[in-house]
This record gives C-alpha cells, structure tokens and sequence, in this order.
C-alpha cells in the first residue's frame, strides 16, 4: 500500500474515444505518477459549478510514466459524460495514488481476466508483471463495440454475445488454465463473474488475486462507504483493497 496521498490539481493534456463510450485520459501529475503501484487508483473530481462534481470519484490507473497518469474509463453517469468532454488544459482535482497494489509475481503463468471496464487495473498489473513472467490477458466484454484495440500488446478479446457465453463461464476459464499452464489468475470486473473465475482457480489448485470495486466518497477509509464483508471480518475496499486474495473474499 501507498502510505504517501498526493493532492493535485492537474491538466488534462490528451483525451481520446478508444470503444463505444470508452476513453483514455492523459492527465499531468508528477508526483502521483512517482508513487504509483501497479492496482492503486485515484478519486477525482472536475472543477464544475455542478453538484455532481462535489464528491470525488475512484478511477482505477491503467498506466503511468515519469510525470502522467493514464486513466481508462466508461461513460455512465453525470460526471463521466462531463469528464468525456474535458480537452487539453483543462483542470481536474486528483488524490493518489490509493489503496493496495496487485502482489507482485516472478517465474508464473499468469491470466489476466478482466470484465469491461475491469481491464484498466489489470493492464497496470500486465506492466509490472511481463518482465518476470509469462502474462496471458483476456478481456470479455458483452459487445463488439466495446473493444479497445491495444497496439503494442495483445489482449485477447471475448464477445459474450459471439460466443454465447461469458467469458467467466467454468469451461472457458478451465481451458485458459489448461491451455496455457496457468498458475496464477488476477481479475477485476462484476463481482458474480469474479467468483465464478475464483471457484474455478481454487478447484484447480490455481491462486486467484481479484480487484474490487465499490462505490465511496473519500478513497482513505473515513466514509465507510466502501466496507464489504470477507473472511476475515468486514474491509474497506479502499484501504483494505482494492486487491484481496480470493480466498479472503469467497
């Protein structure tokens, strides 16, 4: 876990639509970008005369370099559409880095599933991870249209309405294990598709890292907003999370 929170006011230095309501936002800001590990996400808000805008909102970081922070997002309220129209120079009001990076891994087969939006935590892990490691990622979407062409990568792509089935689904994710000597599995997406992957990891003996999302107004574990309960009492995804052992979960 990040123990230093930055504050910042940063510029928006690029935006672009990557999917059907889908964007990448670039944003500066050096020193976050400084602390960041890989699964830490940021609250934000817009500097907008709009009530919406008063509450910060958890973004998960989907890359970082030396003074930038990346953030891939989908539109589905208020203050995503206002974010879709953000262009360069214009402000946003960032704490970061938070919450508990993704464990590191050395000399694995790893999957990477990631469910929608889900993905952006998991190609944060895929750079730390690809170096030490044989990195498998796969994201499983319901349409077409919300596929993000990645060109300096592969991402293997699942069209739940192609396919005929999730891409969570026991056979699916029995064959990935099998295909490619799987020994590790990290996730992130709706919580049913999660523990779906998580039975079907622990039955086959495969250890399985998942990010949780939940809805919260600070990001530092004073709202409470965020508690979910595990096997080890209740958390707060924020500073609990957002990366458990699904063990710890289910």
């Amino acid at each position: 876990m990040c123990n230093q929170k930055i504050i910042e006011t940063c510029e928006v230095k690029f935006q672009e639509k990557v999917a059907s309501e889908t964007y990448i936002i670039k944003i500066q800001a050096a020193k976050i970008a400084s602390l960041i590990q890989a699964g830490n996400f940021v609250t934000l808000s817009l500097q907008e005369n709009n009530t919406a805008c008063l509450l910060k909102r958890p973004f998960s970081i989907y890359d970082w370099d030396k003074g930038h922070v990346y953030i891939l997002y989908k539109v589905k309220g208020k203050v995503t559409t206002l974010m879709s129209k953000l262009v360069s120079g214009e402000k946003l009001d960032i704490i970061g880095p938070l919450g508990n990076g993704f464990t590191q891994c050395k000399n694995e087969n790893i999957l990477l599933v990631g469910g929608g939006i889900g993905i952006a935590p998991l190609l944060a892990a895929r750079k730390s991870l690809c170096d030490n490691n044989n990195v498998v990622v796969v994201h499983g979407v319901r349409h077409r249209s919300e596929l993000v062409t990645w060109k300096d990568f592969e991402v293997l792509p699942h069209v739940d309405d192609e396919k005929g089935y999730f891409v969570c689904n026991s056979a699916n994710i029995s064959s990935l294990i099998k295909e490619h000597k799987i020994t590790h599995i990290k996730t992130c997406g709706p919580i049913p598709m999660m523990k779906e992957i998580y039975e079907v990891g622990n039955k086959m003996n495969v250890s399985v890292e998942v990010s949780l999302e939940a809805r919260m107004a600070c990001g530092f574990g004073v709202c409470l907003g965020c508690v979910v309960s595990t096997n080890n009492g209740y958390k707060k995804v924020c500073v609990d999370g957002p990366v458990f052992s699904g063990t710890d979960v289910w």
